[in-house]
């Protein structure tokens, strides 16, 4: 017969022992206290690729999971508002028992066939706590925070499915570029973590297609964008690190960033909940807006060239391609400028605009090294237009929408009980001077 300590039942009442794996995904003394959201982010990751989960089903579940693991540290700390749990706060409890019971919680409601491997992961780390009543006091923190952050989002429509008919076929209307799955045409009605609604920040409609801009913007990916016509090794290289997840891309590097700066375990789920609740809204707005008004791709104006559509400078360019594989979504406005600048606000908040050295590296071993948040954001949105598969405009509209996003919610969620105007977050104060000399090592 098992028999089982208090907090084994606690956590158990929530996750199962039967079949445990024995794999662990971090051991506890590796799951240090100012890694320990970071940690169960990857853990997160690597479930959500081996279910293949969609992109969008992905992102909501970082924003899920960050949120709950904020809430659980934050009603240990009580420094910030939260974002669901309205409970007490529960100084005495353990706040590694705290982050991961509201870690396990979340995981286990969106994927319950990975309890055991929850479970031991859990286990791994509750049983270094020697503190009996803290330990157990922060598991059932952890599940209250969890449980708030579920129910609060319990009806907010996510709906994930892929099927969509586009517009007939006519210049300026979008149409797949490929056979592959169309890219969540239904988030676009999922209600926002932080925003009041998708539509909370005005998106201009694309420019006419007789419009010097759209010309001028037509012109340059045509030349600059083209798998045959651009050559330059660098600029390749660009558009091929910044091909794939630019979500992924963000939360590695503030998942490197947080860790540079041994950030307290509140300031650093802090920091994955703001940046994942962000990224989030950004997705939600940004496909609202593209879904809205269903903007052609370059590679599909550029094959009506001479075939029902005229450009002043520019001739049929038969077999062109783009350099990187346009995804699934129309183009307008550019997903990686919205999510990039709405990410580069966060991270501005959090860590600060100062000059740091870190280096990124993406799939295809390409990898480039970085002095600001802000120039990451920027080569990320150009990027899209070396790689053949956004506009200039795009660019320019999906950066704006990203930064009121981003600055909204920085300003607006999680914020500091006692901020008065133009207070600094407590992880720059703690990682001034500090993130440049780590982040270059």
């Amino acid at each position: 017969m098992l028999t089982l300590t208090p907090w084994r039942r606690q956590l158990l009442s929530h996750t199962c022992l039967t079949g445990l794996a024995t794999a662990l995904f971090f051991t506890a003394s590796g799951s240090a206290q100012a890694e320990l959201a970071a940690d169960w982010q990857e853990t997160a990751m690597r479930f959500v690729v081996e279910e293949k989960w969609p992109g969008a089903q992905r992102q909501r579940t970082l924003a899920l999971l960050h949120a709950a693991m904020f809430d659980a540290a934050n009603a240990v700390e009580g420094n910030y508002h939260a974002y669901a749990y309205d409970g007490p706060q529960q100084p005495d409890a353990d706040r590694r028992a705290a982050v991961t019971q509201a870690a396990v919680v979340v995981m286990q409601a969106l994927m319950p066939e990975r309890e055991a491997e929850l479970t031991t992961a859990a286990e791994a780390i509750l049983s270094e706590i020697t503190d009996d009543e803290a330990r157990e006091a922060g598991v059932q923190l952890g599940a209250l925070a969890a449980e708030a952050v579920l129910e609060k989002r319990a009806a907010d429509g996510a709906d994930f499915a892929s099927d969509f008919t586009p517009g007939q076929a006519e210049n300026g209307v979008y149409q797949p570029t490929s056979e592959r799955p169309m890219v969540a045409p239904k988030i676009r009605n999922m209600q926002p973590f932080a925003l009041t609604s998708a539509k909370q920040f005005d998106v201009p409609p694309p420019p006419q297609l007789d419009s010097f801009q759209f010309q001028r913007d037509l012109a340059e990916v045509a030349n600059l964008g083209g798998a045959v016509s651009q050559s330059n090794p660098e600029l390749i290289a660009i558009a091929k690190l910044h091909a794939g997840s630019g979500s992924g891309a963000w939360n590695q590097i503030a998942r490197d960033s947080s860790r540079a700066c041994a950030l307290p375990l509140v300031e650093e789920a802090r920091t994955l909940a703001l940046l994942n609740i962000a990224l989030t809204d950004a997705l939600v707005a940004g496909f609202n807006a593209k879904y809205t008004y269903q903007f052609w791709r370059p590679e599909t104006a550029i094959a009506a060239l001479g075939n029902g559509y005229d450009h002043p400078t520019l001739d049929a360019m038969d077999g062109w391609t783009p350099l990187v594989a346009a995804p699934m979504h129309p183009e307008y406005p550019c997903q990686h400028c919205t999510s990039g600048s709405a990410a580069q606000q966060v991270m501005e908040t959090v860590f600060g605009a100062d000059e740091f050295t870190f280096s990124f590296e993406g799939k295809g071993g390409y990898s480039r090294s970085y002095q600001t948040f802000a120039q990451f954001a920027e080569e990320e949105a150009e990027s899209r237009v070396i790689g053949g598969v956004h506009y200039r405009r795009s660019n320019t509209v999906g950066d704006m929408l990203g930064y009121q996003i981003g600055s909204h919610i920085s300003a607006e969620f999680l914020t500091p009980t006692n901020a008065g105007p133009g207070k600094d977050s407590a992880a720059a104060t703690e990682c001034a001077g500090v993130l440049t000399s780590k982040l270059s090592q």
